[in-house]
This record gives structure tokens, C-alpha cells and sequence, in this order.
């Protein structure tokens, strides 16, 4: 029986289908990103000087959580900065939260990871990026130059490790004041002395601190004492503090003193007389320049004065 190599159109159909569905697996599978096909995005570019290994297919990333994907990277070099021209899709849900002031850059899954896109939110209170408007990317940081700056550190560390082996090498030497310090017992007996005296002047303060205290307790003694005293009409002060007799007396003397003092200073009286008469003054002043010339005479010339006569 001979058979047929004819394929019948029903067939065809189904493989035709099927075909079609594992096509747009796979293209969904490359350039879905993470999200579904069917959803609404928006599409948007960027300009980097390097992309350190970025694809198409690559995400996009907002707060951490996967909202896109890349779908083109080619260089444009527009300029030094703006080289390679990278377009991104991410969910339309998301848009609101690309404003005026939001930026892109490229970040890395991992240390040496794939690559994608992170889309730094703007402010909320600035207007929303168009669609297909061009969105500021950042520097991405270049891997051999951290490296760099990685080996620059490590040589500086080698160097200070190298200058601490030295001091230490130094010190244990005894060179230089560090090193006396750690091999001269010296310096540690003259500061056990020097503590040891420390010590003995702190023991005197204490000393010194404690007599003082019981000076001020003795005189606080001897006060409350004085001052029970004085409440108890005890006394000379207690009792010119209590008795207004004595206060009375005492008033009445300073009247009668300084009625006398008034009537010295208006001239009555003898006291007057000779504080306020300057001629009372010189004649007695004369007088008594007159009686020293009188005694300095009879002491040289006694015979003068006293005559004796036996018979």
C-alpha cells in the first residue's frame, strides 16, 4: 500500500500554533523582564559613558523590586559623557514615581554579577517624566578602578605595617625616648617615688583636712555656746541683749558724754577753756619750758637754791 506525504491543513495549523506559543515564551522569556507581557509599561532612555557589561534583557529595578527590563544598549557617542544609549521599559504603575529629578544608573547583582538598572525616584511633588523622555544617568562606578583604589589602600596598610615594625623594632632596642621608657627602670623607680611622695602628701592633706574640721566644729561648739548663753541672759551680752536697763544706761551715759564734749567744744569750762584758748595754750606751755629751765639750773647749781647751816 503506498503511503501519503501529504500534510493535511488541520495540521499544519496546530504546528503553525504551537510554534507561535513557544515563540512568544521565548521572546517573553528574553525581554519580559521579570513582568508580564500584558501589562502596560512605558518606555524611557538614558546615557551612560560606560555600562560595564550591561544587555538587553537586563532589569530595571525601582526600590528594589523588578519593574522592567532593557531592551536596547548601543553606542550613540554623542558626546564623553553621553557614549552608549541605553532604552528601558518599566510598568505604568510605577511612572509616577519617575519625576523631574529622578536618575538611573547601573548596579550590579553581586559583586561581579549581571548588570542592571536601578531607577532612583524623584520627588513627589515634581511633575512625571514623559514617555520616551531622556532621564539623567549616573557615573556607574568602574570596577578596576575600585580595584585600584583596593591595591592603593593595601600598599598604604603595607607601609604603616611596615612603620610600626620599625618602632617597635626600635623600641625594643631602647632607641629613642619610647624605647627608654620600656628598657630604663629609671623612669619607673623615679615614679614610684614620685607616687610614694604623692601618697604621703595626700595622707598629710587628710590630716591637715581633719584638724581643720575639728577646728570648725570647735568653734561652732563654742558659738552655739555663746549663743545659748546670750539667750539664756547670760552674761554681759546676754544680759545687755535681754535687760533694757542696761541698753537705758548705757543711752544715758552716751547723752551725758556727749553733752560734755559739746561744752568742751563750745570753750565752757576748764577742759573748754584750755581745748579751744590757744593763749592758755602757750601760757602754760611757757610755764612748763620755765619750770624745766628752773630744775636743769638747781641740778647744776644746787648751792644756788639750798643753803644748810649746821650752827
Amino acid at each position: 500500500m503506498k503511503r501519503t506525504t501529504k500534510i493535511k491543513w488541520g495540521e499544519l495549523k496546530v504546528g503553525l500554533l504551537i510554534a507561535g506559543a513557544i515563540a512568544v515564551l521565548l521572546w517573553a522569556s528574553f525581554s519580559g523582564g521579570g513582568t508580564s507581557i500584558f501589562d502596560a509599561k512605558v518606555s524611557y532612555k538614558t546615557y551612560f559613558e560606560n555600562v560595564n557589561g550591561l544587555v538587553t534583557g537586563s532589569p530595571v529595578w525601582i526600590a528594589g523590586l523588578e519593574v522592567g527590563n532593557v531592551y536596547s544598549v548601543k553606542i550613540v557617542n554623542l558626546d564623553p559623557i553621553r557614549r552608549v544609549e541605553v532604552k528601558f521599559r518599566i510598568l505604568q504603575s510605577v511612572q509616577e514615581m519617575v519625576t523631574a529629578d529622578a536618575t538611573v544608573k547601573v548596579g550590579t547583582i553581586g559583586f561581579i554579577g549581571d548588570k542592571y538598572i536601578e531607577v532612583i525616584p524623584g520627588s513627589t511633588d515634581l511633575p512625571v517624566f514623559e514617555e520616551g523622555s531622556e532621564i539623567p544617568g549616573q557615573r556607574p562606578s568602574d570596577l578596576g578602578e575600585m580595584f585600584g583604589q583596593g591595591a592603593d589602600a593595601m600598599q598604604s596598610v603595607q607601609d604603616v605595617a611596615a612603620n610600626l615594625a620599625e618602632i617597635t623594632d626600635r623600641m625594643k632596642k631602647g632607641q629613642g625616648s619610647a624605647g627608654k621608657i620600656f628598657t630604663d627602670d629609671t623612669l619607673y623607680n623615679e615614679m614610684t617615688r614620685m607616687l610614694t611622695a604623692l601618697t604621703a602628701l595626700i595622707g598629710e592633706f587628710q590630716d591637715s583636712q581633719k584638724k581643720i574640721v575639728s577646728s570648725i566644729e570647735s568653734v561652732s561648739s563654742n558659738l552655739d555656746d555663746i549663743s545659748t548663753k546670750i539667750n539664756n541672759h547670760e552674761g554681759s551680752l546676754g544680759k545687755f541683749v535681754a535687760e533694757p536697763e542696761l541698753y537705758d544706761n548705757l543711752r544715758t551715759s552716751t547723752g551725758r558724754i556727749d553733752s560734755i564734749l559739746a561744752k568742751i567744744n563750745s570753750g565752757q569750762g576748764t577742759a573748754g577753756a584750755m581745748v579751744n584758748d590757744a593763749e592758755l595754750y602757750e601760757e602754760i606751755k611757757n610755764l612748763v619750758v620755765r619750770v624745766e629751765n628752773l630744775v636743769t639750773d638747781i641740778e647744776k647749781n644746787p648751792k644756788k637754791y639750798l643753803k644748810f647751816s649746821i650752827f
